[in-house]
């Protein structure tokens, strides 16, 4: 399987946002300025949060097995249109169901290693791996899926909404 096809699996994916999760925001010596202003998030700076519901529906068809804590970087990742940037953070051997999003999702994988399938069906033999600097995407509507291996960080940044919709294995396209 190609790369690009590898890349179109996930989704960290996966999951979504929490809007109260604002990363910490510089305080000294940095100017007021208009929303086209650039903020630098440095690293261990991050507030984590749980995902929150409303970034997910359904029902998801596997167990999670794990755990996945979100911290939004930049912007608002439920406010329709507007660009988001953030981070999910999942211990070793969470998985997340098959699902689909209603934008792009663009993940590139910051720590650890995360592994993706595409399809409506968890299916380990179609997961494959996205190591740590590794990049993957998901088309609008594409069903897939994922696994963390290790204690993964993944970056995700796309246009919102940032919505998991979990598909059951007989849903072989997403509703639209």
């Amino acid at each position: 399987m190609s790369i690009v096809r590898a890349g179109l699996l996930i989704t960290f994916v996966l999951f979504p946002v929490v809007a109260g999760a604002q990363t910490k925001q510089p305080t000294k010596g940095t100017p007021a300025r208009a929303s086209s202003a650039s903020m630098i998030v440095e690293p261990g700076s991050e507030k984590w949060g749980d995902v929150p519901a409303a970034a997910m529906v359904g029902t998801p068809s596997v167990e999670m097995g794990g755990t996945v804590r979100v911290a939004v970087l930049q912007g608002d990742p439920m406010m329709a249109g507007h660009s988001y940037t953030l981070r999910l953070s999942c211990t070793d051997g969470t998985k997340i169901a098959p699902h689909w999003h209603p934008t792009t999702e663009n993940v590139t994988v910051v720590k650890g290693a995360a592994a993706v399938g595409m399809g409506s069906k968890w299916d380990d033999a179609a997961l494959k791996e996205v190591p740590t600097s590794g990049f993957f995407w998901a088309s609008p509507h594409m069903n897939h899926f994922a696994e963390c291996k290790g204690d993964t960080i993944l970056q995700v940044h796309g246009i919102a909404p940032f919505v998991l919709n979990f598909v059951g294995p007989d849903d072989s396209a997403p509703a639209k």
